[in-house]
């Protein structure tokens, strides 16, 4: 016995020893964000309803939260995780099992005595965890816990993500459908001042073709806006646990929304703010752990065990202590299978790096794209809305010439359709800029905590 408690003490020395201590890669990350313009505030959004303040988009942001399936499963994926966490952490305490028995006996060829035995057993095991193995495997189980903690994260910033996209989506179409619409009344108000010098002798047959065929590709353009615009809607009632047909965007345009300035902070602080990072990363540990599990199986395994039996319990019997017992195993030969599992743990580890690695580099890669697009998206926001107060003026003198006979319809036509052109691009243009910071937001791994 004595014996047995020392190889138990040397085990758990030994034990540390199995598991590889965790070291973070190094990963290639830039000094700092060569499109980065807004320097790094206390004042920065740093959670969604900070970054646009609109009262309705909190409002489905808060709905879908609540309500989203997808988000729900990955829930449910953290309290599996967390079960299989208890399982593993069971096996550090030791177990008691107890059994309950009785006989009775009878003479049939004597004078019929009985005899009777009633007795009860109770053992209690424990699994002395020498090569540090079972340490390991709660280390790894409580790992995975925090990699599914951080993919509910990962959906959840997606989820924010789409709500946001789709709501400014739809408020964007309503802005088209509305330029459509005020361009359309204004090539029938043309139709009509065609018409009139037509029927005055003072334009061409010709004209009126030509008018009548900018009216068609202009109220053409209608029904196209409003499937685009209930096609979004009801992806976005989706996101939401909603059927469609009962879901409608409250806000009409998109003119008053708040374009945030975001503050990207330094890359470094992308392996603490993105959920998709700490999640490869939750999982190397995890795999790190796994390979002191498959090391300790190498070594021989070791029990203690307690045995006590109660005799004639229901008359007021005695009790005795059966046995203490310990136990040592060791597999002989095994076809080189356990020495495989530790090669195929250590090769899933190296794996998890390289995944690491690249999580890392996509998420550098994403957030230098957003700053860029951000970039790119205000200066074509500033020359489009040049260009249709341009194009308004041109129209209005095209318009007024051509009323007065010095100038022919189709200098006008030329004009109605750069005009509707260049309003229809720059709420485009303003749609991605609100995009390019939604997807800067998600990038950064938004609602990370202000420093």
């Amino acid at each position: 016995m004595k014996r047995a408690l020392a190889v138990a003490v040397l085990g758990v020395l030994a034990g540390c020893g199995l598991t590889p201590r965790y070291e973070r890669p190094s990963a290639d990350l830039p000094e700092s964000w060569v499109a980065q313009k807004v320097a790094a505030s206390s004042d920065s959004p740093t959670e969604w309803n900070d970054l646009f303040k609109d009262a309705e988009l909190e409002r489905l942001m808060a709905e879908a939260l609540a309500a989203n399936h997808d988000l729900a499963a990955a829930a449910i994926r953290i309290e599996q995780a967390k079960a299989t966490a208890r399982v593993a952490s069971s096996r550090l305490m030791p177990y008691g099992t107890m059994t309950v028995g009785g006989s009775r006996q009878k003479d049939l060829n004597g004078a019929g005595s009985l005899a009777s035995s009633d007795d009860s057993r109770v053992s209690v095991n424990y699994e002395v965890d020498l090569w540090g193995a079972n340490r390991a495997n709660v280390q790894a189980a409580a790992a995975r816990v925090a990699a599914r903690e951080y993919d509910m994260k990962s959906t959840r910033l997606v989820l924010q993500a789409d709500v946001a996209s789709y709501y400014f989506q739809t408020l964007a179409l309503k802005d088209r459908l509305a330029i459509a619409q005020k361009n359309l009344d204004a090539a029938r108000s043309l139709m009509s001042l065609v018409q009139v010098r037509y029927d005055k002798g003072a334009a061409s047959g010709l004209d009126v073709a030509q008018q009548r065929t900018a009216l068609l590709g202009i109220e053409a353009e209608v029904p196209q806006l409003q499937q685009s615009l209930t096609e979004t809607q009801s992806a976005l009632a989706l996101l939401l646990g909603r059927v469609p047909q009962d879901f409608t965007v409250r806000t009409e345009s998109l003119a008053d929304t708040q374009l945030p300035a975001i503050a990207a902070g330094q890359p470094g602080d992308l392996l603490q703010r993105r959920p998709d990072v700490r999640a490869a990363e939750a999982g190397l540990v995890a795999a790190n752990a796994d390979i002191g599990v498959a090391r300790a199986a190498l070594y021989p395994s070791m029990e203690l065990s307690a045995t006590g039996v109660v005799t004639n319990w229901l008359t007021g019997g005695s009790a005795t202590v059966a046995a203490l017992a310990t136990s040592l195993s060791q597999r002989l030969f095994d076809g080189g299978e356990l020495r495989g599992q530790v090669q195929l743990a250590d090769a899933t580890r190296r794996e998890l790096v390289e995944t690491y690695l690249q999580t890392v580099l996509v998420s550098v890669k994403e957030v230098n794209d957003s700053l860029s697009a951000v970039s790119t998206a205000d200066q074509r926001t500033a020359l489009l809305t040049r260009t249709v107060e341009q194009a308004q003026l041109a129209l209005r003198l095209a318009t007024t010439r051509y009323q007065a006979g010095s100038e022919d319809l189709l200098t006008v036509l030329e004009s109605q359709t750069s005009q509707l052109n260049a309003e229809d691009s720059l709420v485009q243009a303003k749609l991605a800029r609100v995009n390019a910071s939604i997807t800067l937001f998600k990038a950064l791994g938004g609602g990370w905590e202000a420093s």
